[in-house]
């Protein structure tokens, strides 16, 4: 998924960032995926990620205490309002198609539902939430790996 989402351009002065676009939309996208709706439930999600998933999505430590620097509420929702939807969706679609298995028939099967952010902005400019699920195997697309 990293990978796919390397290809989202980055909305961010590029003098400023901290935190890697990729590392931040897999975060987002997997903490929606188990259940957060809003920007703190996703950093609280991600607060509690491993140090093996935080050196995974190119986290970054502090120089001096040498801690991984967790994004806050104001730097998520400033990216993921920022980011081009158009983009992340492309880049999304491309990763769940490359994941997608055969089904018996020789068909490709993944269930996707998406739902509007209530309360995330004016008509139009909502945050969606996307959900996909791998028919063949039953589990969430990404699963295994």
């Amino acid at each position: 998924m990293l990978q796919a989402l390397a290809r989202v351009p980055d909305p961010r002065d590029a003098g400023g960032r901290i935190h890697p676009l990729p590392g931040l939309l897999t975060i987002a996208i997997a903490a929606v995926v188990s259940r957060s709706s809003r920007v703190a439930e996703i950093v609280e999600w991600a607060a509690d990620l491993p140090d093996a998933a935080w050196d995974r999505l190119g986290a970054t430590r502090d120089a001096f205490t040498v801690a991984r620097r967790v994004p806050d509420d104001s730097t998520l929702s400033r990216v993921l309002t920022g980011i081009d939807a158009g983009a992340l969706d492309t880049a999304v679609c491309r990763w769940l198609l490359s994941r997608a298995v055969l089904t018996g028939a020789g068909r490709r099967v993944i269930a996707v539902d998406g739902k509007s952010l209530r309360g995330s902005g004016p008509t139009g400019t909502q945050v969606h939430l996307l959900t996909a699920l791998n028919q063949a195997g039953g589990g969430r697309v990404g699963e295994g790996g």
